[in-house]
């Protein structure tokens, strides 16, 4: 189900939960975008079915290594073999309703608020004031300050749910929320001050970011949510740039984000980055929140607003990348330094976001060109290829521009220039100008070039 939504007023405490028996199966949602598919226990799967759009009912397959289902109609014939023969249930598997009926244990959506972020504060060191740990009436399921990994992984759900929903507008009128929305901003405070998020295998991990991402949509800066990093603290209050990285990426690397966006126009950052009016962009590190190899489990748990994107787990220095690769050059060729590995990631994912501040025009534009190229030398990225760009239209932009105009403009014009001189093709300059009319205006663009490693100097041409 869709947690709330006026649908439903309460939540089901998570210990009250486990009511799954035998199944055969469900007619499962599918595996993407889910981000608990390799959840490893049947009550955790439970649980994210819980907090998941549209999922009634959940089966867990213990023997495969995505085991967890999350499913709209309970009992589909649709692992059979699996989970039964002839129909039959073979005890393989285990499936269950989203929450467990019956249960007198329910929590309204400022309890949850409320519940969540002092199991954070209290894991962290620091219970806020007036908390009761051992009143069942809070319904607070033991003592926070020694909450196991179950629990966490829970509260984790829970708070992101009901900010994520109260941050939509759901909740305006719930005069109860409301007034819990100060003190379980304080009691994230006090989580953060604790450091206590690197952990990812407790999952304080993503219930620390869900903190953090709470108070920047409370405070509206990063003074509270990043009191302990002034880097990525900069980042946000400089670009609205919500690094959830758990701690991972170092100040070399941060600060050569923090110059990407500084030297973005204003309108690719205000209508391409932040989404023409999302709170904030989530650049994310899936990696980082990685448990046994997976941060599937703690991944989609941390972004709360509809623009962002993830980087690999990997620092300013560790790799580099040849963008022009492939492409094909004549004797003067001049090859450009290759580009630092994570800020040419960051430049195609950062570009993925110009194609919301593409006119009707400029879109009519690109598929017009790309209607014409028949070869991997139509294009200025010619070493992914003709067959590649026909087949993910997405990549163009991401790819053309961000890997290549954003880190060395110079070597796109020299390619193009090349290929028309040498070759009477004229395509590659035709992606040049788009490039140039997606960064620019009506009188001017700007260029880039390479000044140090991962770091570009940004030339106003016009």
């Amino acid at each position: 189900m869709r947690p709330f939504r006026g649908l439903v007023s309460t939540c089901l405490l998570f210990a009250a939960r486990a009511c799954y028996t035998p199944s055969i199966g469900c007619q499962y949602l599918g595996h993407a975008g889910s981000g608990h598919r390799d959840l490893p226990t049947a009550s955790l799967c439970q649980s994210a079915c819980e907090f998941a759009e549209s999922c009634d009912w959940f089966t867990f397959v213990p023997t495969r290594d995505k085991a967890c289902l999350l499913c709209s109609v309970p009992e589909s014939l649709s692992l059979e073999g699996e989970c039964s023969t002839d129909g039959v249930a073979t005890g393989a598997c285990v499936g269950g309703p989203e929450t467990c009926p019956g249960s007198p244990d329910e929590l309204i959506p400022a309890e949850l608020l409320a519940n969540s972020t002092a199991a954070a504060a209290g894991f962290c060191g620091r219970p806020p004031d007036g908390f009761d740990w051992s009143n069942p009436g809070t319904n607070n399921a033991g003592d926070l300050a020694n909450a196991d990994e179950t629990e966490l992984f829970e509260w984790s759900l829970a708070l992101h749910a009901v900010v994520k929903e109260w941050h939509e507008g759901v909740h305006a009128g719930d005069l109860d929320l409301l007034a819990a929305l100060a003190p379980a901003a304080d009691a994230c405070a006090a989580a953060i001050l604790d450091d206590c998020g690197q952990a990812p295998c407790s999952y304080a991990a993503a219930l620390v970011s869900n903190c953090r991402a709470f108070l920047l949509l409370y405070d509206g800066d990063a003074a509270r949510a990043f009191s302990d990093d002034a880097n990525r603290r900069h980042l946000f209050n400089n670009h609205s740039v919500f690094l959830a990285d758990d701690g991972y990426f170092d100040p070399a690397s941060i600060a050569a984000m923090d110059a990407l966006y500084t030297d973005l126009p204003a309108h690719l950052m205000d209508n391409g980055v932040l989404g023409a009016g999302t709170a904030f962009c989530t650049v994310t590190c899936r990696d980082a929140f990685a448990c046994g190899g997976d941060g599937a489990l703690q991944y989609q748990l941390v972004v709360f607003t509809k623009t962002g994107y993830n980087l690999f787990q990997e620092q300013l220095g560790d790799r580099t990348e040849n963008a022009f690769g492939g492409t094909t050059v004549g004797p003067a060729w001049s090859p450009t330094p290759d580009a630092d590995g994570l800020m040419s990631l960051m430049r195609h994912e950062t570009a993925h976001q110009f194609d919301r501040t593409m006119s009707s025009v400029a879109v009519a534009l690109k598929n017009a060109i790309k209607s014409r190229c028949t070869e991997d030398e139509n294009w200025l990225r010619a070493g992914v290829g003709n067959a590649f760009f026909q087949q993910n239209p997405v990549e163009i932009v991401a790819s053309q521009l961000g890997n290549q105009w954003l880190s060395s403009t110079s070597t796109q014009l020299e390619v193009s220039r090349y290929r028309a001189d040498a070759e009477g093709d004229l395509l590659p300059m035709e992606w040049l100008l788009l490039n140039a009319i997606i960064v620019g205006d009506e009188t001017s663009t700007t260029f880039y070039e390479r000044s140090s490693q991962g770091f570009t100097a940004a030339i106003p041409v016009g």
